[in-house]
């Protein structure tokens, strides 16, 4: 187990930690100077990158052929008739699958509530009914004690910042700086993008071919969307159910066995803190101070 000392200092270690953390980057790259003007370079050089890659995306999209625009065209034609198939047959599977899922979920949710529930409610009654008798014991058993003892008792300078001039891994930090805040990862991409849009062989290969894709591909996305709704369903309906037979017979099984705890508890705690009572009223009228 941790003790206090450990925790204290482990919390100690972690906030000093953290204010290094924060402090640590202190680089202003918007300073009006030599550093802003280093972060500009960078956004510039990425903006020259994101223009040359766009330029040969396009170039390569131009040079899209018919054929590539009928492969793609079906490939994205099957990808969307899958989806469409998929997200119709998706709500009966899962219907049939929660159906199926539920059968008997609350019978052996209820026998688990039940039985946890019995043994929780006993021990947080025994728990509350040990307190009880403790606390309502030992008064009686400190006004005893203490009649006892009574009488027993026998003893008693640094440059301005303007003036110094830039380090130089600052002016390589800013211009970094720059340039991951404007570089585009997907500047070839959208330009390649852009060339088969313009490019009138690749886009009637691919007017051609969507269709013919997008009709393959509905059969299989209904049998797997099918698949996996009564696979969900079949879970969820059982999660579900057997939550609610759980529940329902916990608390019945609770309130019985909390009665039974809270009595055994409070004989158990009552003489236990008369005992305590005792000494401590007996220690009390013993002392001398």
């Amino acid at each position: 187990m941790t003790t206090p000392v450990r925790r204290l200092a482990s919390i100690a270690i972690a906030a000093a930690l953290a204010a290094l953390a924060t402090g640590c980057d202190r680089l202003d790259c918007f300073d009006g100077g030599p550093l802003e003007m280093s972060y500009r370079d960078g956004e510039a050089a990425a903006r020259a990158e994101n223009d040359a890659a766009f330029e040969r995306g396009r170039v390569v999209g131009l040079m899209a052929t018919r054929e590539d625009g009928a492969r793609e065209g079906w490939d994205a034609g099957y990808r969307d008739g899958y989806a469409s198939g998929y997200g119709s047959a998706y709500p009966s599977g899962y219907d049939a699958g929660w159906s199926d899922g539920s059968v008997g979920a609350v019978e052996a949710g209820c026998a688990a509530g039940a039985a946890a529930g019995d043994a929780d409610g006993w021990s947080t009654g025994w728990d509350a009914g040990y307190e009880g008798g403790w606390n309502d014991a030992w008064g009686d058993g400190w006004s005893a004690g203490y009649e006892a003892g009574y009488g027993s008792c026998t003893t008693s300078s640094r440059l301005a910042d303007e003036d110094r001039a830039p380090d130089p891994e600052d002016v390589r930090e800013c211009r970094a700086r720059g340039h991951r805040a404007v570089i585009d990862p997907t500047a070839y991409a959208r330009g390649v993008a852009e060339g088969k849009r313009l490019n009138p062989e690749y886009q009637a290969g691919y007017r051609e071919a969507y269709p013919q894709g997008f009709a393959a591909g509905v059969g299989p996305g209904e049998d797997a969307g099918w698949r996996d709704g009564y696979d969900a369903g079949r879970d969820a309906g059982w999660s579900a159910n057997y939550a609610a037979g759980y529940g329902s017979c916990f608390d019945q099984a609770w309130s019985g066995a909390y009665a039974g705890g809270y009595e055994a508890g409070w004989d158990e705690g009552w003489y236990d803190g008369y005992d305590d009572g005792y000494d401590e009223g007996y220690d009390d009228a013993s002392s001398c101070d």
